[in-house]
């Protein structure tokens, strides 16, 4: 044999395999991918058809022959050798079938996981290849393996389609663009007939293929090689159908030989080599593996479609019916109360579900019925079943979904409504668990629990599904129709709990509250029909049975509806008589502030100004609301806000203006109402604040209007600051602080367009007030469409022209008056369109009030108007007083803040002694 290079040593030499050795064999790998020894070069340079015999038959003696392995250092001598062999010619058709093959594969691997996303993305892509060879398309039409992957997918789409309500969002829109995707290709490339074809017989092999010419029998070898080098370990058989212009080369094996002397060193190479066999190449081709389906687990068989079969249970219903009951244990009410102390142990731990839980407890409460143990044990496992029903949320934000929400109603009224049947049934949190008492019916039958909390935490479930639901979309107000569903539920329980001989502790009180806070908002009644709300949940529980989901049988709300038509229609009495019932039985300060609170507003809703009113200032709620919680604050708030909206329809500007003035003024309007969560740029604030502040909103359908508070604010404080500043006798008193900001930058505008909100309507209106133009200023007011928002809208309309013709005569008669001597009672009721007798009571008030120095001449109705000019004493004595109303007000504002405003608070109060010890600037040591 021949040397592989001159850099190797003698020792190398001797340990170079022979020959034989060399060969592939079943532990040896293909030429591609093994080194071949030097005298390989010298076998393969000899042309002679003699000598190729001799070679073959020197194999076949061989093959047998447990190969040596060659050494790392020589495989590597040969690698440089061996790249000219390495590199694969591949065809155009052979690159596209190998594309496409990968394509196939993914889409089936993302099929079988659920990931139509990915699906989607790859179907996008493999279609953006096809459309490259759209010619080839039309002419021998698409591969059988596109086929294969489009019938099976369109399989794989119908059946996920129906589920698709069960996936996630985005999943579930890729699943359905996929199947119009599918569609609209079809019609597109005109696969429908060929698609039929091919579900007909998907083994048939297209008559194309079978028709194709053989090649001629020179290039055979060379093709075979080619395409059993190109093809990828363990690949996809649906990449091999794409149609090409070469056939197999098996017809031609036999004429290889006549055309050996004109072949090349690498064809010569590649046909000896592929001959070699071996037991593993004698071996029938395997066919293609049948994508494994995946598991579905039984689920229970429509009675329609298999009346009188048994039901498969899954491995999870089989697993938590073992752990239950065995198949000869007894069942008592020792052993039921055992196992629901042992599936209670293990809620909240890991790998235990409140799903899991709740199927447990179902279960365990249908064997204490079947074995006839008593109601009271039912109802306590009742209420362990509603308690695994407020576990479902998994955060502190998170709500129960409207289905769950639903089914615990269903519980908590079936609670209630057999604890109402059955007195003799007491559900009480004092009673201890030694005292619990299921099946001696010569005692009173009693459990612990408390009944309240359920209604309370149903609520608060129902509050947090409305924060989290858009309000400006179909589902929040289909949401609301459950609001008569809950209140029907509260009360039933307040009912249920008047009608006990015994009350429960603080139960009573609570249930009252809630019904009160559905009721304190609202004008009037609008009483609820049972039976179209019937028929909306009997549709939506069709629906969630159509598409598989475990669902509770639905009961109607018409065999329990509780709600009293005619006692609800007055809902101010209603309200007065719950709350007038609360302050004696409540014990508990939060819950009589709520009551108080929710009296006031509805009062002042009601336009009852001086009844709420004086219900605010005798309760003293606004010197003890800073002790309470912040919810009650909230509440106070909205309180104060609905006060001063009640002032300013029965025409108490001053009123108005000052219950408005704190909530307004401050900025922070959204936050103080709990009517959104303002983001302001150096808050402090960090996002677990946030987060609770957004747990406080209010519903929407219980906000204020914030554009009518703003215009009601603003409205009252022109009428209240125009008059003020025309005056000018104590100008650096400011009424409104934020009105008066505004209009300053509003003044200092260079240019002035036209209004186009209401902040800018009140301030272009101020400035014609200012001037004395009364009508511009009524119409920019009055045009503005928020009075549409109030009761009564041309009731205020009425009244908000008549006080802007007062405030402007007002503030006419303070910037004008100077320039008179007199002025005609007749022509200033022509001017601002008043009556003589309006006009003369405005100035009698001025008058009295010493704002205006002049006097009534009755004979002629005129106002005369006395110019006195102050003497030197009067200048310096009005002087003098305005710098002591300075002092004392920067007094009381230090003592106000605490002496800490001008940046004293911190330094410590100074001594005599305090720097006698220290000497020089510095305070050193010196003497």
């Amino acid at each position: 044999g021949g040397q592989t290079g001159g850099n190797v040593n003698t020792t190398q030499r001797n340990s170079i395999p022979p020959l034989q050795a060399t060969r592939p064999s079943a532990h040896t790998p293909t030429t591609a991918q093994s080194s071949r020894p030097a005298t390989m070069s010298r076998f393969f340079a000899t042309g002679d058809g003699d000598t190729s015999s001799s070679s073959d038959s020197e194999f076949e003696d061989v093959q047998d022959t447990k190969p040596v392995p060659t050494t790392a250092k020589y495989s590597l001598a040969l690698d440089s050798d061996d790249e000219d062999e390495r590199r694969v010619v591949k065809s155009k058709e052979q690159k596209q079938a190998e594309l496409f093959g990968g394509y196939f594969q993914k889409i089936k691997n993302k099929q079988r996981i659920g990931d139509w996303s990915q699906v989607e993305e790859a179907y996008s892509d493999m279609h953006k290849v096809l459309k490259k060879t759209m010619a080839q398309v039309k002419s021998q039409g698409p591969p059988r393996g596109y086929l294969k992957c489009i019938t099976e997918l369109e399989d794989a789409v119908l059946a996920a389609y129906p589920q698709r309500k069960k996936l996630a969002k985005p999943v579930a829109q890729a699943l359905t663009r996929l199947k119009n995707t599918l569609r609209k290709t079809a019609e597109l490339y005109n696969l429908e007939a060929r698609l039929a074809a091919f579900r007909e017989n998907p083994d048939q092999e297209d008559e194309d293929e079978e028709d194709a010419p053989a090649t001629p029998a020179a290039d055979a070898p060379k093709e075979k090689a080619k395409k059993e080098k190109s093809k990828p370990a363990g690949g996809d058989d649906d990449s091999d159908s794409w149609p090409s212009d070469s056939d197999d080369s098996d017809d031609s094996d036999s004429d290889s030989g006549d055309d050996m002397s004109t072949m090349s060193k690498e064809e010569l190479r590649a046909m000896f080599l592929k001959k070699t066999t071996d037991k593993k190449e004698t071996r029938k081709p395997k066919q293609p593996k049948q994508p494994k389906k995946p598991k579905e687990e039984p689920t229970a068989a429509p009675a329609d479609d298999f009346d009188g079969m048994t039901k498969v249970l899954s491995s999870r219903e089989k697993k938590e019916k073992k752990a239950l009951f065995g198949k000869d244990e007894e069942v008592t009410c020792e052993s039921v109360l055992t196992k629901l102390v042992e599936i209670q142990s293990g809620r909240g731990k890991k790998g235990t579900t409140p799903g899991s839980q709740m199927r447990l407890l179902k279960k365990l409460r249908d064997i204490a019925v079947d074995n006839k143990l008593g109601l009271a044990l039912s109802l306590k496992i009742l209420t362990h079943i509603i308690a695994s029903y407020f576990d479902s949320p998994t955060s502190v934000a998170g709500h129960m979904s409207t289905p769950e929400w639903h089914s615990c109603h269903d519980c908590i009224l079936e609670l209630f409504l057999v604890l109402d049947a059955n007195k003799n049934i007491r559900v009480d949190p004092e009673i201890t668990e030694d005292a619990e008492n299921f099946s001696d019916e010569s005692k009173p039958l009693a459990f612990r629990g408390n009944a309240v909390t359920f209604v309370e935490r149903l609520d608060d479930e129902y509050i947090k599904s409305l924060q989290n639901i858009d309000p400006h979309s179909p589902e929040y107000v289909e949401r609301l129709r459950d609001e008569p569903v809950l209140y029907n539920l509260i009360v039933l329980a307040q009912k249920y709990f008047a009608s006990l001989e015994e009350p429960v502790a603080d139960a009573l009180p609570a249930v009252m509250i809630r019904r009160v806070e559905y009721l304190y908002y609202k004008r009037t009644f609008v009483a609820p029909n049972p039976e179209l709300r019937d028929e909306a949940r009997t549709k939506m529980y069709t629906e969630r049975r159509e598409n598989d989901e475990e669902c509770e049988p639905y009961k109607k709300l018409t065999e329990s509806w509780f709600i009293d038509t005619e006692e609800e229609q007055d809902v101010t009495k209603l309200v007065s008589a719950l709350c007038k019932n609360l302050y004696g039985r409540v014990s508990s300060d939060r819950v009589r502030t709520r009551a108080m609170l929710c009296r006031i507003f509805h009062e002042a809703l009601s336009d009852d100004w001086y009844k709420a009113r004086d219900l605010m200032l005798m309760s003293h709620l606004q010197e003890n609301i800073t002790h309470s919680d912040v919810p009650t604050q909230i509440l106070y708030n909205r309180t104060m806000v609905q006060l001063g909206l009640c002032a300013f329809r029965q025409g108490k500007i001053a009123d108005a203006h000052c219950c408005l003035h704190d909530i307004w003024s401050g900025g922070r309007v959204k936050e103080l109402l709990a009517q959104g969560v303002q983001h302001q740029r150096w808050s402090d604030k960090t996002a677990e604040e946030l987060k609770i502040e957004k747990r406080r909103q209010v519903p929407f359908h219980m906000h204020i209007t914030m554009e009518m508070i703003e215009c009601v604010y603003y409205v009252c404080s022109m009428l209240l600051e125009i008059p003020h500043v025309a005056h000018g006798r104590d100008a650096k008193r400011v009424l409104a602080k934020a009105f008066r900001r505004q209009l300053d930058y509003y003044v200092r505008q260079t240019f002035k367009g036209p209004p186009d909100n209401t902040r800018d309507h009140v301030m272009a209106a101020a400035l014609a007030m200012k001037e004395g133009d009364w009508r511009k200023c009524a119409d920019l007011i009055l045009n503005l469409k928020v009075w549409n928002l109030l009761p009564g809208p041309d009731a205020i309309k009425a009244m908000l022209k008549s006080k802007i013709q007062e405030e402007t005569l007002r503030t006419y008669l303070f910037s004008y008056s100077g320039f008179y001597e007199s002025m005609s009672l007749v022509t200033l009721s022509e001017m601002f369109e008043m009556s003589e007798s309006s006009v003369h009571s405005v100035v009698s008030k001025m008058i009295i009030g010493e704002e205006l120095q002049a006097s009534h001449d009755q004979p002629t109705k005129t106002v005369v108007i006395h110019k006195t000019e102050p003497t030197p004493l009067q200048q310096l004595a009005l002087q003098f007083a305005d710098k002591v109303g300075v002092f004392v007000e920067n007094n009381e504002r230090l003592l106000l803040d605490g002496g800490g405003r001008y940046g004293y608070k911190d330094r410590q109060p100074w001594s005599g002694n305090q720097n006698r010890r220290g000497g020089g600037r510095g305070g050193g040591r010196g003497g």
